[in-house]
């Protein structure tokens, strides 16, 4: 499976709507940039990518420009794994509107056929801005600075400055997570990869043996799956 880095830039300066005019992704393990200027080739893109996951840092602003993208394009949010299925999508979002995932279904037959793209969040595991994540890592990219009041179009042709923006943002967290997950660090928040380095570290059998109702305790089984 692919793992990407990715990151919005939108309009600010309109009073009633916006839009997203600049988008990139950076292959963790490749390091490869891609990137457009409408929201609808980033969607190509991930169909493209098939079964890939797309890392945003700061899931809850880019997730709501998805989910816009989503709802106007005739795809259904379902809230049970029995209702997924072709142009379905789910969510995973706290009562207290934390974004932990969105999983887009383009195809998914009942042979379990899937074809799908996952959205998580980098702000789960590196919770500080890309500014800080470049200085703290010893990352050589530097978070750059554009003009987002500048005036820019739908079908803005991207300038050289903001191509360099763009691409510096994903690439220093790119370079961040693939640190983590190179130290087996593959969870979807800091939490849980530190518990499971504590169990690593304690092994498992005397982590329940010490710890018998802790996970039973920890993890409410929700209702209904979401």
């Amino acid at each position: 499976m692919k793992i990407f880095t990715a990151d919005f830039e939108t309009a600010t300066w309109f009073e009633d709507k916006t839009h997203v005019w600049a988008w990139a992704t950076c292959e963790i393990e490749t390091e490869k940039i891609e990137m457009g200027n409408n929201i609808d080739d980033f969607i190509t893109f991930c169909k493209k990518n098939k079964n890939c996951k797309c890392i945003f840092h700061n899931l809850k602003f880019d997730g709501e420009f998805i989910i816009y993208w989503l709802l106007t394009h005739d795809f259904k949010h379902v809230t049970k794994k029995e209702e997924i299925g072709d142009k379905t999508f789910t969510t995973l979002i706290s009562d207290m509107g934390q974004f932990y995932e969105i999983v887009v279904y383009f195809k998914k037959d009942n042979n379990r056929n899937v074809h799908k793209v996952t959205f998580q969040d980098s702000l789960k595991i590196i919770n500080m801005s890309v500014k800080q994540i470049a200085k703290s890592y010893g990352i050589k990219e530097q978070k750059g600075e554009i003009d987002y009041n500048k005036f820019r179009e739908i079908g803005h042709e991207l300038t050289e400055e903001e191509k360099e923006y763009i691409k510096n943002d994903v690439l220093i967290v790119a370079k961040a997570l693939k640190n983590f997950f190179d130290k087996g660090l593959t969870k979807m928040t800091i939490a849980s990869n530190a518990l499971t380095e504590y169990k690593n570290i304690m092994t498992i059998n005397k982590f329940m043996h010490y710890f018998p109702e802790l996970d039973k305790r920890c993890r409410r089984r929700p209702k209904k799956w979401l």
